[in-house]
């Protein structure tokens, strides 16, 4: 209900060309920060590799609970986490791939060439490269199951993790933004997708317990 509500907004306010304008105009009309150091490679590339890293080290962490099998207790929940982060990624990939939605830069408003639709239209045009839903937000998004592995072991620590999740998604989305790569739109349905996602396995793997 609140993602309905928050799309109906979005749409209703028109959000997604509001700040793309502004962000545009910002650059000089043009998209001129789209292939800077900061943008690329430290927010780009460094979120991508970043969340990468830490999916890496969950995944030793997990191989560690079938060497020293004091710490076997602690696997559902590793799996959890790893299933969780790679699955909601996973998802982001897929929808991407099979919608072909536009970017901001694929519009004629923004330097492109495309007419401008909104994000329900193009589901059905088709003939964007594939930017809806946010992949790059899904880097710190998809952890929001931090949260959910938090309240598998009842511990305050879920807040941090929640906040922490919000935090990554919302910079690295934003910075996809500002380079002309995604609407506002694009991020709020990622950040639905991954949190419908842990949700919904968190119930799968711990309800019984």
């Amino acid at each position: 209900m609140l993602l309905i509500s928050i799309s109906l907004l979005i749409s209703a306010y028109n959000l997604d060309q509001t700040l793309a304008d502004y962000f545009y105009r910002l650059q000089g009309g043009a998209w001129s920060w789209k292939n800077s150091w900061l943008a690329e490679n430290f927010f780009h590339k460094g979120g991508r590799n970043l969340s990468l890293l830490l999916a890496f080290i969950c995944l030793l962490l997990l191989v560690a609970t079938y060497i020293e099998t004091s710490q076997q207790h602690h696997r559902r929940h590793l799996l959890y986490l790893l299933f969780a982060v790679a699955g909601g990624s996973l998802l982001i990939s897929i929808a991407k791939a099979s919608l072909s939605i536009s970017c901001p830069w694929e519009f004629a408003r923004y330097g492109g060439s495309l007419e401008y639709h909104p994000v329900a239209e193009q589901i059905f045009l088709r003939n964007g490269a594939g930017c809806f839903p946010a992949g790059q937000a899904s880097a710190g998004y998809a952890w929001i199951a931090l949260y959910f592995l938090g309240g598998s072991y009842n511990s305050p620590w879920r807040w941090p993790g929640l906040v922490g999740a919000l935090l990554a998604g919302l910079v690295l989305g934003g910075a996809q933004q500002i380079r002309g790569a995604h609407f506002i739109s694009h991020d709020i349905w990622t950040l639905a997708i991954c949190w419908f996602f842990s949700l919904a396995l968190y119930l799968l793997m711990f309800k019984k317990s």
